[in-house]
């Protein structure tokens, strides 16, 4: 019985992946959108409303976020963005980068980074960062699968 209370209670703290109480945010300055799952905070919006943080339970974060790709194409911003995650000390294990998507993880201090970046129109791209405690890794995968599949241009036929 014990053990059922203590599983419950770490459910309460992790968002549920399947819940129908997901947000959609849209940024119409670089056009994209993406699916936040429920328990995450909003904050306020920066300068350059280039993107969003959401904050959850336990310290867990999602940012999502435009660039524009001025000196590169979007596989060098990938890649650059991967060699600035090492130099933060991130210990990446997995890295694909593809000519309009890439995905990267790794872990640092217990804790996990998953990024995901798309190709946008007009020379832009498209991000999100999702960093989590590693031991809710299990309860995080369909949370990321679900995040994956929702970055999405808006608003060009890409």
């Amino acid at each position: 019985m014990r053990y059922f209370l203590m599983v419950l209670a770490w459910l309460a703290t992790v968002p549920a992946a399947s819940a129908a109480e997901w947000q959609t945010y849209s940024n119409a300055r670089f056009g994209y959108r993406v699916e936040v799952p429920p328990g995450f905070k909003m904050a306020r919006a920066p300068d350059n409303d280039d993107g969003r943080t959401f904050t959850g339970a336990n310290g867990d974060r999602i940012l999502v976020f435009g660039t524009n790709l001025l000196d590169t194409a979007f596989e060098g911003e990938a890649s650059n963005r991967i060699m600035q995650a090492m130099d933060d000390g991130w210990q990446i294990s997995y890295s694909r980068v593809e000519a309009d998507w890439a995905s990267y993880s790794g872990a640092k201090d217990g804790r996990i980074l998953y990024v995901r970046g798309v190709q946008l129109c007009d020379d832009a791209a498209a991000f999100m960062m999702i960093e989590y405690r590693g031991r809710d890794l299990k309860a995080y995968d369909a949370i990321v699968k679900r995040m994956v599949a929702s970055l999405k241009p808006v608003g060009c036929a890409r």
